[in-house]
């Protein structure tokens, strides 16, 4: 058998000879999808649905269903498995909320470092850390000094009891206050809610007792609570002959859309320095920009503020500008946009790489059909090793008649493979961040229930059936096909998914998504050759440049045959055999610089069929007579 290999690697062939490394901790899922906030075509592995809303949002009811329905996918798999690579997908029309409002689209990590981490966006202090309407809910505000941090108002002040306007003598309130500043007025702490003009500002709040032309009114910035004391000058700073570098920053949720609550602080950064060179006492940088770009989750630094003049410089004999006064942007400009298929299809090919996406199964959620076969040809098809799960469209499981041919006209659109599962049916789940119900796509279940099998058993039993697919979650299915049904779906090979009473919501169907008779043609064997060929090969790369003598093949024997045997012993397969010998490493091949072995399994069947035969007998025969 000639390899045709062109630089040095392992080429592994199968083939079907019937007629008609085993697992170790959690079963590692992979899916994209649309959701409100992460970033975008780039892996990230969550453990949890709590992850899962942190890093990607939680749905909102007035989002795009699509958000909702794959958000929802994915926390399904991840009520099997704590582990799930997730996409965002989204298009180039998405944009990234900024401090002047005008968006900018940064897809990821990679796009920021390779064209926003310069400062290339003028007039952009500060970039939501990813696109979406979501971060138009975002605020930043920076204390710069302590003079920024609290400072004494010139004039004097009155307020009549019971008011909220205060009128100031001798003053200039519309530059010596901003909105939301802190007056300490009358002994009352109040929150300005305007600036009329230099001689009026309102309260947010009405002054109860009032007070009468109060000199040395103090004014503090708006988060001054958030801190212990205000910003001055590093150590670092001063022992280098730098002053002033210091500054807070908070990142506060305006508008509640984030959390729930309207000026919810979601991050802040004490003494952080101006100083592109300055060290914590600890060694670690502690230069603004670097510190909130590597530990943010919701703004990225996007360019020096316009008072800042010589903010980002070393702080050996440096005096920082002096900015007296608090520096905040309501950050405004974010876009969602919406994914075209195209946009899926270059999100999903993510996981086309086995290094960088160690998943063993994928799942599509809601996809039409041009995505589902583009994910099986270019991911599973081509990395061989995980298998695709995807579902109908919900419309095929809402015909009220006629559902099964519905699902089969949807699988006439995707190309066959082994390497694909097909379920029929859609569940309805509660969507508990909007108290409502969604319908959602069992294909994440599907992949669940093989997630739970190999946590339990191994990636070779059968997923389906009352012990190993029960779907969890499920307040009722789309539809619930019948005998006749089943009986039309799984000649599709296609799995149905049922409720019976009393036993739960089950997969009642272990094939893939195949119609051609052979072993390959049940989840449990193509997983089963999915890891016996992955954990051989991982064996074989041992052997890569060793000498191609008797001695390197008795050691790949030695090394592949136990392990068979232990797959064996888990009831994984009934026999093998390993060939690896002169026979099929003729001089030819050796002198090619080739390597042969040929791995022979037999694999375990899963019962699909079960017939029981009970005879009534006279009352006088003896059991053992009868044949």
């Amino acid at each position: 058998m000639t390899i045709n290999l062109i630089s040095p690697g392992i080429k592994v062939t199968e083939s079907d000879q019937v007629a008609s490394v085993q697992a170790t901790g959690a079963t590692i899922g992979g899916t994209a999808g649309q959701f409100r906030w992460g970033p975008i075509e780039q892996l990230t592995l969550v453990t949890s649905e709590t992850e899962l809303a942190t890093y990607f949002g939680a749905p909102v009811q007035r989002s795009t269903p699509a958000i909702s329905v794959d958000f929802l996918s994915a926390a399904s798999y991840l009520a099997y498995s704590p582990a799930l690579y997730v996409v965002r997908t989204s298009t180039s029309t998405a944009n990234n909320a900024t401090a002047n409002g005008t968006g900018v689209f940064v897809k990821n990590d990679a796009a920021y470092e390779q064209n926003f981490a310069s400062g290339s966006e003028s007039a952009k202090s500060w970039i939501a850390k990813h696109a979406g309407s979501l971060g138009n809910s975002l605020k930043v505000s920076t204390c710069p000094s302590s003079a920024a941090w609290q400072s004494t108002l010139t004039g004097t002040f009155t307020v009549a009891a019971g008011s909220t306007t205060v009128v100031g003598t001798g003053s200039t309130a519309n530059t010596q206050l901003q909105v939301g500043d802190i007056v300490v007025l009358g002994g009352r702490s109040i929150k300005v809610a305007s600036t009329t003009n230099a001689t009026h500002f309102t309260l947010a709040s009405r002054h109860i007792t009032g007070v009468t032309s109060a000199t040395s009114v103090v004014r503090r910035w708006e988060y001054y609570d958030q801190f212990t004391n205000a910003p001055g000058t590093s150590a670092y700073a001063a022992a280098r002959n730098g002053s002033g570098d210091e500054m807070h920053v908070i990142v506060v949720d305006e508008d509640g859309t984030i959390t729930g609550t309207k000026d919810t602080v979601l991050e802040k950064y004490s003494k952080i320095s101006k100083g592109s060179d300055a060290k914590t006492s600890q060694g670690a940088t502690n230069f603004y920009q670097d510190v909130i770009n590597s530990t943010s989750n919701w703004i990225r630094w996007g360019f020096t503020d316009a008072a800042g003049t010589n903010w980002g410089t070393t702080v050996v004999d440096k005096t920082f500008t002096a900015v007296t006064a608090p520096i905040k942007y309501s950050l405004a400009g974010g876009v969602d946009g919406t994914p075209t298929d195209a946009d899926k299809i270059t999100a999903f090919s993510k996981f086309a790489n086995k290094a960088s996406a160690p998943v063993s199964v994928v799942f599509t959620g809601s996809a039409s059909a041009a995505v589902i076969d583009t994910v099986i040809a270019d991911v599973a098809e081509f990395r061989k090793d995980c298998v695709v799960c995807f579902s109908p469209l919900l419309a095929n499981v809402q015909t009220l008649d006629g559902e099964a041919a519905a699902i089969q006209g949807f699988a006439d659109t995707v190309t066959r493979s082994t390497y694909a599962v097909m379920d029929g049916n859609w569940k309805y789940a509660y969507d508990k961040y909007n108290d409502v119900y969604v319908y959602v796509p069992c294909s994440a279940d599907v992949a669940g229930t093989m997630a739970r099998v190999d946590s339990v058993k191994a990636p070779w039993f059968s997923p389906a059936g009352y012990q190993n697919g029960r779907i969890l979650n499920a307040v009722k299915l789309a539809w619930n096909p019948d005998q006749t049904d089943r009986d039309e779906l799984y000649r599709y090979g296609i799995n149905p998914i049922i409720t019976e009473p009393g036993r739960g919501t089950i997969l009642f169907g272990d094939k893939t998504f195949t119609i051609n008779p052979g072993s390959f043609s049940r989840i449990n064997v193509r997983r089963l050759f999915n890891v016996i060929e992955k954990e051989i090969s991982a064996l074989a790369e041992n052997l890569l440049f060793e000498e191609n003598n008797d001695a390197t093949r008795a050691s790949f024997l030695n090394s592949v045959e136990p392990y068979l045997r232990s797959v064996q012993g888990g009831r994984g397969i009934t026999d093998f055999k390993v060939v690896c010998d002169n026979t099929n490493n003729s001089e030819d091949s050796i002198n090619a610089n080739e390597f042969t072995a040929d791995i022979y399994i037999r694999p375990v069947s899963s019962i699909n069929f079960i017939q029981l035969n009970f005879v009534s007998v006279r009352g006088s025969s003896a059991f053992t007579a009868l044949g």
